[in-house]
């Protein structure tokens, strides 16, 4: 006997819970055993959809017919599953299913006391009516919604347990309709909207007590987006993310966001407007259009933490902008998140003092894309090299197109300058 037949159901079916539910179906054949075992497995997973690859949907619109959620293998796979509760059920890379289908599959998994729910059409929209139980379903954790039309949304709606909510590339019947989803989630903690074209709403109110993380993408730089309003009454809000967004921003409560201490700003449009709400941030990520201009008189006293973007041709003044504004910065990193043009030329101007935070507080810098063959940058990288005297660690990240004997000429270059700090260590990564 084999020592997996050997196992407690308990421990195999735990096994099995890690398996697409493709292949633990398929694993009934093995023996009477697993026959009966594979219907108590409490997740049920319906077509291939990586978690990495979520917002790159279009990269994989030649993928096979048999990544995708068939109605027959669903319909079978519910007919004889008897796991009284539901842990996961997700439809991944839904098409071809009717609003009929759906809306039965999901009211059988709220009958089955569902925790974590995902519908993913790909790759056209999919039209989808969700039974009114699933409105009120008390056991619901995680719910996300991808590229579906919700042709209604009940006046009453109340998800009592709903601590994440993913609304990507939704489209709505009308703005209240969005506003119900969200309207009565009283432990909601994170919540990412994804707009998108044709999406019927032009104002998003987020008006959630409890939200402590929340996310507004435009991944797929739908121009059409930028005429959009984010209404966010920020309570307990303690994480921002703003991606590719075009529209504007508004930030309403009763004094300058005391929880908030992490925001991550990759392309942002200008009259977002969202520095100025920011003073008390620990963390944050830059990646502006160069039309974003640092706000006058705007200091950043709790900073402790910078990463931005090197791919914008006025990245290294914004950079120093907020140095000279971040007086506790202790980790700054660079990166070239984005591809760039052969013709963008990168400026900059030395400030006429230097920044407090590298005279007195920085104490780790990471540049990764290091190009080192611009004058630019090597005068960058010496100029905080040489006025960080509280320097502990600094290493240089080359990019991976540079050969060996490439990067270590390069390298060698900053390791000869002269340090503001004894006690810095610079390395290669």
């Amino acid at each position: 006997m084999d020592k997996i037949s050997q196992l407690p159901d308990d421990l195999l079916i735990k096994i099995l819970s890690l398996v697409p539910t493709k292949e633990v179906v398929a694993m009934r054949v093995l023996s009477k055993r697993w026959m009966s075992l594979w219907t108590l497995v409490p997740r049920l997973i319906f077509g291939d959809y990586p978690e990495e690859d979520d917002d790159r949907e279009d990269e994989d619109a030649d993928a096979s017919d048999n990544d995708h959620c068939c109605s027959q293998f669903v319909y079978g796979t519910l007919l004889l599953h008897k796991a009284p509760v539901l842990e996961r059920f997700h439809l991944n890379r839904v098409s071809g299913c009717s609003a009929s289908e759906i809306d039965l599959w999901v009211r059988l998994a709220v009958d089955r006391f569902v925790r974590d729910l995902k519908i993913r059409f790909f790759p056209e929209y999919g039209i989808i009516r969700l039974p009114s139980t699933l409105f009120r379903c008390a056991t619901l954790e995680t719910l996300e919604l991808r590229k579906v039309v919700i042709s209604e949304v009940p006046s009453r709606v109340s998800f009592q347990s709903l601590k994440t909510f993913r609304l990507l590339f939704v489209k709505y019947a009308d703005e209240e309709s969005f506003v119900r989803l969200i309207s009565d989630c009283p432990v909601l903690e994170d919540l990412v909207v994804e707009t998108c074209h044709d999406d019927n709403v032009v104002t998003f109110t987020i008006n959630v007590p409890s939200l402590e993380k929340f996310s507004i993408r435009n991944t797929l730089q739908d121009l059409e987006t930028e005429n959009d309003v984010f209404v966010v009454h920020y309570h307990s809000l303690k994480q921002l993310t703003i991606v590719d967004y075009f529209g504007e921003l508004k930030l309403l409560g009763n004094n300058n966001m005391p929880q908030l201490v992490e925001a991550n700003l990759l392309s942002v449009s200008c009259h977002a407007k969202v520095l100025e709400s920011f003073s008390r941030l620990k963390r944050i990520s830059l990646c502006l259009p160069e039309e974003v201009q640092y706000p006058t008189g705007i200091v950043l006293s709790q900073l402790v933490f910078l990463k931005i973007c090197s791919c914008e041709s006025n990245w290294m003044n914004m950079l120093m902008s907020v140095l000279q504004h971040s007086p506790k910065l202790k980790v700054l990193k660079l990166a070239l998140n984005h591809s760039v043009t052969e013709d963008r030329k990168v400026f900059w101007t030395q400030p006429s003092c230097v920044p407090q935070c590298l005279l007195y507080h920085l104490e780790t810098f990471e540049w990764r894309d290091y190009n080192g063959t611009e004058d630019v940058e090597k005068e960058m990288a010496i100029y905080i090299l040489k006025n960080a005297s509280r320097l502990v660690t600094a290493i240089i990240y080359y990019p991976d197109l540079f050969e060996w004997e490439r990067k270590l000429q390069i390298f060698k270059e900053l390791e000869v300058v002269s340090r503001g700090s004894r006690s810095c260590e610079l390395t290669m990564g």
